[in-house]
């Protein structure tokens, strides 16, 4: 009964619990000017709001007067996080967008894909771990939705390989209605290919430029332990990893969450060059 009491008698309004890039971008694209004034009904902390504006300051969707930009009209006329539509803008530059689409639908269904997942990677069922790229887990999803798409059975492959069909089909779905919107409402007359699996490095390349907020290098003194760029937290790869057994770790990765149970993980993880954080990302590793 103690613990009850001290239960909130409501659920917390969304917007009070999650990030607001969406939310700020979105209302700046219905042209409210001063967000931070906007009479919502539950308004979230200033916090949250600033931390919102910089990240979209940051992608190039908003200028330093709180403006929107061509990228952020862009940016906006997706339906996902800014920063996977900055990803798939920074696509066309690597001619990776079929790719791209791929990765950030896969993403988007929120759905565990790989149903075999264990601790330890040598644990995978081994028709799973065919499907599995030995760079990360970004370009694992993309194997996976890859061969499952050119399967004539798809259902079939699905469970032969361990993959959870619902997550493929809904990420198929997802992928469909960017590619529409990308041609639509970017003007892309046809979605560009990095070739395949030898050119994956592009892929690489541009996920590093996209996600260049989301970073980390190993740790110095503990190279089990990855610090994140941005937010200098300490964190691990996330045992489901499949970078998670490799020894040593990569120098540096991309990843897509950062979660915190009894430690902090990185999630979705990616090896990059760290070469590339000053070629790619001048402006904030140079």
């Amino acid at each position: 009964e103690s613990e009850l009491a001290r239960m909130p008698p409501q659920t917390p309004a969304e917007i009070l619990r999650c990030e607001l890039a969406s939310v700020y971008l979105q209302l700046k694209a219905l042209g409210i000017q001063k967000v931070w004034t906007f009479p919502l009904v539950d308004r979230p902390p200033q916090e949250s709001l600033m931390k919102a504006a910089q990240l979209l300051r940051r992608l190039g969707a908003l200028d330093n007067s709180d403006n929107l930009t061509e990228i952020g009209r862009r940016l906006a006329a997706l339906p996902v996080h800014p920063m996977y539509s900055y990803c798939l803008l920074v696509s066309l530059e690597f001619n990776c967008t079929a790719e791209m689409l791929t990765i950030i639908s896969m993403i988007s269904a929120e759905t565990p894909v790989f149903m075999a997942a264990s601790r330890k990677q040598k644990e995978l069922a081994p028709q799973t771990k065919v499907l599995m790229h030995d760079d990360g887990d970004h370009l694992s999803l993309l194997s996976a939705y890859t061969e499952w798409k050119k399967a004539s059975n798809r259902l079939g492959f699905a469970k032969q390989h361990h993959l959870n069909h619902t997550a493929l089909e809904r990420a198929a779905t997802i992928r469909g209605q960017l590619k529409d919107l990308v041609q639509e409402a970017w003007g892309v007359k046809s979605i560009g290919s990095c070739g395949g699996p030898k050119n994956y490095h592009l892929v690489r390349r541009a996920l590093l430029k996209g996600c260049f907020m989301q970073t980390a290098r190993r740790d110095e003194v503990n190279p089990n332990s990855y610090q994140t760029m941005s937010t200098r937290q300490i964190a691990k790869l996330h045992p489901q990893s499949v970078l998670f057994s490799r020894r040593p770790h990569p120098p540096c990765v991309v990843y897509t969450e950062l979660i915190t149970t009894t430690k902090n993980y990185l999630r979705t993880v990616t090896e990059v060059d760290p070469t590339w954080l000053s070629e790619l990302c001048p402006q904030y590793f140079g």
